[in-house]
């Protein structure tokens, strides 16, 4: 691991152009695109939710989760311990998906057309819900072991900005390292494998190009319904650092976000066809 550390530090040094492109790009999409929305949202989810503590009703964390999207919900699981681990990872799963906003805004915005939007909106929705209550239905409860993460008193406005500052931090510098990573391994790839291989690592950099791909609507939207289930390994690295220790396995983790982007895929394609034919 050290060597491959050392090599990775030496290949951005020596296409240092490329690096500090991509770090600008990411950054200037999660200035323009991710923070307004998502800092308020997620300062006061938590205020709000930090003031039910263990005793939070699950819809109210579902729609939490939902309306900030990833990593919100993971952030939100540690305050409330007392929850069934089986609903815990349900919620996790629904909630690991993109921000309503950056779908039905940023990403119909690129594909041209405000009706793809919802229809993703809609398809991702469903695509977690369905992903978290086969995950619900495939795990074991548990005991809990983390009742020393629940909060012992509400948090201020004060304490909710800064807890909410250092998870967009972490979003932003994820965007920014795997997107510098997908765009190094795009130049050393190449042709078609570059954007499947750059969506993987950095999905809303593989999304922007998946728009404007010379495809029919329906399938770019279902593509980009695909990727966005799936996050790609930048939102996988959020929600990770954000769980609860020991909290899912990194191998069942990557199988329900797969669920999740085959679900959204094929619910947004149907719903792209039907709502073509209906126009």
């Amino acid at each position: 691991m050290r060597w491959l550390l050392g090599g990775a530090m030496v290949l951005l040094l020596m296409r240092s152009g490329t690096a500090m492109n991509a770090v600008r790009d990411s950054c200037r999409l999660f200035v323009t695109s991710v923070l307004p929305g998502l800092l308020p949202y997620m300062t006061l989810s938590a205020m709000l939710v930090s003031r039910w503590g263990a005793g939070a009703p699950e819809w109210l964390l579902t729609l939490a989760a939902w309306g900030g999207g990833s990593p919100t919900g993971a952030r939100l699981l540690r305050f409330v311990p007392g929850m069934p681990h089986r609903r815990r990872i349900c919620l996790a799963v629904a909630g690991a998906t993109m921000s309503p906003m950056f779908l039905a805004g940023t990403c119909g915005a690129w594909l041209g057309s405000p009706a793809a939007g919802w229809v993703l909106l809609g398809s991702s929705a469903a695509g977690g819900a369905a992903a978290g209550a086969l995950a619900q239905w495939c795990t074991r409860e548990r005991p809990q072991e983390d009742s020393a993460l629940l909060p012992t008193v509400p948090l201020s406005l004060g304490e909710a900005v800064e807890q909410s500052s250092r998870t967009l931090l972490l979003v932003c510098g994820t965007m920014a390292v795997l997107r510098v990573f997908a765009e190094l391994a795009a130049e050393a790839v190449g042709g078609p494998l570059s954007l499947p291989l750059t969506t993987l690592l950095e999905v809303t950099a593989g999304v922007r190009r998946i728009a404007a791909l010379p495809l029919p609507l329906a399938w770019r939207t279902a593509l980009v319904a695909g990727a966005t289930g799936f996050g790609g390994l930048a939102g996988v690295m959020q929600n990770r650092t954000l769980y609860p220790p020991g909290f899912l396995p990194l191998g069942r983790q990557l199988l329900w976000q797969a669920v999740h982007a085959a679900v959204s895929f094929l619910l947004a394609l149907g719903g792209m066809l039907l709502w073509e034919v209906v126009s």
